[in-house]
């Protein structure tokens, strides 16, 4: 369906790129001429406002005040003489030299401000009646007159002539006053033509503006409407459109242009659809053949979109079922995280789950991804399940586990056969030993006692790895480092090494197989007497971090290279320099397997010529946490 408006798209192709410029250059240019006219009108009216103002300002109003000013002082003169009569000692003559000056200054700056007509002479005639009024001041303030006669010249002579002062300075003030209200009346007739005049104006523009804006629609809003109309077609998917125009502007020039994109668009459409549909049925018929669990399910739904066949026959994870319905508990968990926090999500009880299929025992490792990855919680659109097959790395695991019990008691029984043999030779029960046959039993005996030992730490390796071979008890941290340092008293003695302990009081407990733990001390303690020189000093430190508990060995001996450390903690692995007599290498990796096994870590901090510390951690005793017990070993 295609969308038509006005007539003829093949218009004629001789576009005017000027039309739509003329346009506006009408449009701009009668503004401009309106403004014009507004700004001269304008300028005209406040000018003249201007100039009523500021002759009530400057003309009358600094005459105005002059007058009250010199009132005032005429006021503040008679209360001097008040209270001169009343036998106030603090009016002196020299209060009224300064009012006298005070009333000359006043009244020069009046003489100097003449501005309307008849104000001079008026202003003259209090000049000549200020300088009378002064000298009869003068001669009542001079000292040594008689009060009675400073009375009579007051009521005679001043009095009368203050009060003909105020009257003249009263009629000056009441000139400058009118003509301030005269020069106000013609300010508010220039207001109110200029406010007449800005209506007019106004209105004119209001026409003006009123026309253009009809011109102005008729030559492009309709046209710009109708490609938005368009627009909002081509967003809302529908792309089978037209835009006729039989305009030779730019608009015209626009449309062309926009019936070409759509063009474009359409057969761009066609071939991405085309493309993504091959691709997507690739994708999905690839995805299926992957041997690994795999379903991705959407985050508002619930239900799988996409999974492989493996997920399907393992888990009944098929398209379009839901998740909630398959009643698998872990599985429900591990979605449900991810949804809350969009990070990766794996169990938190397990590494590993068990599952059967088809009365099988299977274990796999599953992990919940975003998608998309590192966006938050409300923007997820799906989740991805991957379930890791680690069914044959457990099985043989298992068969690793069995062979090595299996072996190593099947080698026992001849080796302690072996070494009650070597025993009795060296009691020479059956009779006595050559020195060269003593050599050869003794070194038998070694031999046999470092087979020994290889065995015992196979069997150890064996079982650390699992948890159902603790009995799990309580013990406080620092109870644990001080039996420690019993046990290496003597040695540490011996080799004149110092041992510290560095534990806070009242630690909480931790829950361990004491056996185990002992073992784990015994052998970084150990590590670290045969590494720490004489002199030195090993410091066993327990602190509690949160929900676990952080115990070390540190010494201050040789230390260990990068290489050495990286490799420590692998089965069989033996450092350079080692003596023959210091083992096979197992005893670290038994240390790895019973701390991973009790839920926590076991690190190495070391460099050349400043020591080394071992520090691992164990979970703290919770309240509710039963008690587990299984088979000693």
């Amino acid at each position: 369906m295609r969308l038509a408006y006005t007539s003829d798209i093949f218009a004629t192709k001789g576009v005017n790129m000027l039309d739509i410029k003329r346009k506006f250059l009408v449009s701009l240019l009668g503004l401009l001429a309106l403004i014009f006219v507004i700004g001269a009108v304008m300028i005209v009216q406040v000018r003249k406002l201007g100039n009523s103002i500021d002759v009530i300002l400057r003309e009358n109003y600094q005459s105005v005040i002059l007058c009250q000013r010199f009132n005032e002082t005429l006021e503040k003169i008679n209360e001097g003489f008040l209270r001169r009569f009343a036998g106030d000692s603090a009016v002196t003559s020299a209060f009224f030299d300064g009012q006298l000056a005070n009333l000359n200054k006043i009244w020069k700056a009046e003489l100097n401000n003449i501005t309307v007509a008849g104000e001079r002479e008026l202003a003259d005639r209090t000049a000549a009646l200020l300088v009378n009024y002064s000298d009869s001041i003068r001669k009542v303030s001079a000292p040594g007159l008689a009060p009675a006669e400073c009375q009579k010249l007051y009521g005679t002579e001043i009095y009368p002539l203050a009060v003909q002062l105020r009257q003249l300075s009263g009629e000056v003030l009441e000139l400058n006053q009118k003509n301030m209200i005269a020069a106000n009346n013609h300010a508010r007739e220039e207001a109110a033509r200029f406010y007449n005049r800005v209506l007019l104006i106004l209105f004119g523009c209001a026409v003006f503006a009123v026309l253009q804006m009809l011109l102005l629609r008729h030559w492009i809003e309709k046209p710009i409407r109708k490609l938005t109309e368009l627009t909002t077609e081509i967003a809302g998917g529908n792309l089978d459109i037209v835009l006729e125009t039989n305009s030779n502007d730019e608009i015209g020039q626009l449309s062309r242009a926009f019936n070409s994109m759509t063009t474009a668009l359409r057969e761009t459409r066609r071939s991405e659809r085309m493309r993504l549909e091959r691709s997507e049925r690739t994708n999905q018929d690839v995805f299926k053949e992957l041997p690994t669990p795999i379903a991705v399910i959407d985050a508002r739904s619930g239900k799988v979109e996409i999974t492989t066949q493996s997920a399907d026959r393992c888990f009944g994870l098929k398209a379009g079922v839901k998740l909630s319905d398959l009643r698998i508990a872990w599985l429900s968990e591990l979605y449900s995280h991810v949804l809350q926090t969009g990070l990766v999500s794996t169990p938190q009880d397990r590494k590993e789950v068990q599952f059967f299929i088809e009365n099988r025992e299977y274990f796999f490792q599953p992990v919940a991804l975003p998608i998309p990855a590192g966006a938050p919680p409300e923007q997820l659109s799906g989740v991805a399940i991957i379930l890791k097959d680690v069914t044959l790395a457990h099985e043989q695991q298992e068969l690793k586990r069995s062979v090595l019990a299996t072996v190593s008691h099947q080698l026992k029984t001849p080796l302690t056969s072996l070494q009650m043999s070597i025993y009795l030779l060296l009691e020479e029960k059956i009779g006595k030993l050559s020195a060269e046959q003593l050599d050869l039993v003794m070194s038998m005996r070694e031999d046999s006692e470092r087979l020994t030992a290889i065995i015992d730490d196979l069997l150890d390796l064996n079982r650390a790895s699992s948890q159902k071979h603790f009995k799990l008890e309580p013990r406080r941290p620092e109870i644990l480092l001080q039996d420690a340092k019993e046990r290496f008293r003597s040695v540490c003695l011996d080799k004149d090494i110092k041992m510290e302990i560095e534990a806070a009081p009242g630690l909480p407990e931790v829950t361990v197989p004491v056996n185990r733990i002992n073992y784990v001390f015994d052998n970084l303690i150990d590590n670290a007497v045969r590494f720490t020189p004489a002199g030195g000093t090993i410091t066993l430190k327990a602190e509690a971090r949160g929900n676990l508990m952080r115990f070390a060995v540190q010494d201050t001996g040789s230390g260990m290279p990068e290489e050495v450390r990286s490799h420590l903690f692998e089965q069989f692995y033996r450092a350079p320099g080692q003596e023959a007599s210091s083992g096979v290498g197992l005893g670290l990796s038994i240390v790895k397997e019973i701390i991973t096994a009790l839920g926590g870590t076991v690190e190495v901090e070391s460099s050349e010529g400043n020591g080394s510390t071992f520090h691992f951690t164990l979970p703290l005793k919770q309240d509710n946490q039963p008690e587990r017990s299984s088979v000693v070993w």
